[in-house]
């Protein structure tokens, strides 16, 4: 048994459950969302992003489509709509409570079709969660509403020109009038009008870290920076000379900036393999599951180049975990059990063939499962 075929038949060209391939995530809902999303990102932005980009900007008015749309509220809140934020209008009807993860990863699946489209939510996606999450009940009532009609828009700025990601020691300051009831805010970002701005309160060190949500006031300026992302990109530079911001706009308690930001660079290699662990694991569970579902025919036909391909990036990622346990341990003689499973990945990559050939094998096996799919169009 498979499911209906949907988009391109291209090899990759969509997730694999458009293809006709099984999966437990998916259900009608999702399908109604994935639907009306690629139908109404074709008819507002396929074609446009080279306009766009000629331009230097998406026209204001796009967003304000975006919000009528119902776009804006599941991008700022992600799997789960608080249900006061109900009363926004949610792409494809579907109800707050019937949203998972699933249906958020179709959305974000869907809207990056429309080429430079997503960076117009980057700074939503990251300043509008903290916001939620860590704001004074008052203030989020005076600033969510016009974040999620789409009135002002919002990001992140942490990063800074004389730091990058070292958030540790970033130096944008953020001094406590004598009356307590402001903050004078000095410094720069790089980053888009609200700023949710990490700055320093205190002294040196993560302690000293707080966040601010910034208005657009007096004293802050902003520039565009063109990077190798393209001129849509909402990369922007920020600077703060004596802006003052009223003390209720404190994120959170002083002190407690750098746990809202969270850990920049911290446990890289560690995070680097979970990762790959992590997605090696899903995509196994997937074929897993596929394969008790299909016939012996169906999962040879539909599986079999998948399977090879499954095969070379569990020996790529064993190979690379192996690796990086190696040098975390340092060659101290304490990882004994490290060095013996990075001396036996070889004996578990080599069987079956190289990389080189199974890679070219799992190609050629999708190609002919899309000529299939092309014939199997062709006949309705």
């Amino acid at each position: 048994m498979t499911t209906a075929l949907y988009g391109s038949s291209i090899p990759w060209a969509e997730p694999s459950w458009y293809t006709g391939r099984l999966s437990p995530y998916y259900k009608d809902s999702h399908r109604k969302l994935r639907n009306y999303v690629r139908k109404w990102t074709e008819e507002h932005f396929a074609g446009k992003t080279e306009e766009w980009e000629a331009a230097g900007k998406i026209p204001d008015e796009v967003y304000q489509e975006c919000a009528k749309a119902g776009l804006l509220v599941p991008i700022a809140a992600g799997k789960s709509i608080p249900p006061e934020w109900s009363t926004y209008p949610i792409i494809a009807g579907i109800k707050a409570e019937e949203r998972d993860g699933f249906h958020d990863f179709v959305l974000w699946d869907e809207l990056v079709r429309g080429g430079g489209i997503a960076s117009l939510f980057i700074g939503l996606t990251v300043g509008a969660p903290p916001l939620r999450t860590f704001a004074s009940p008052s203030l989020r009532a005076k600033i969510m509403p016009e974040i999620l009609s789409g009135q002002k828009k919002i990001c992140l700025a942490v990063t800074e020109p004389s730091c990058g990601s070292d958030v540790r020691n970033l130096t944008t300051t953020a001094e406590k009038t004598p009356d307590g009831k402001h903050y004078i805010v000095n410094g720069e970002k790089k980053i888009s009008l609200f700023f949710h701005t990490a700055v320093r309160t205190g002294g040196p060190g993560a302690e000293g870290i707080s966040m601010i949500l910034i208005p657009r006031l007096p004293g802050l300026k902003t520039r565009p920076i063109s990077i190798g992302a393209g001129r849509l990109s909402s990369t922007t530079f920020v600077t703060f000379e004596d802006v003052k911001v009223p003390a209720e706009y404190l994120i959170g308690a002083e002190g407690a900036g750098l746990w809202i930001v969270f850990q920049a660079l911290r446990g890289y290699k560690f995070g680097n393999m979970a990762r790959q662990v992590e997605a090696l694991q899903a995509w196994t569970e997937q074929v897993i599951y596929e394969l008790e579902h299909l016939s012996a025919a169906d999962g040879s036909g539909l599986l079999g180049g998948v399977t090879v391909l499954l095969k070379v990036e569990g020996g790529i990622v064993s190979k690379y975990v192996a690796n990086e346990c190696v040098k975390i341990m340092g060659g101290t003689g304490q990882g004994s059990r490290v060095e013996a499973f990075f001396r036996s990945t070889p004996g578990l990559i080599v069987p079956c063939g190289s990389e080189d050939v199974l890679i070219d094998l799992g190609v050629r096996e999708a190609l002919k499962l899309s000529r299939q799919a092309e014939k199997a169009k062709a006949k309705i």
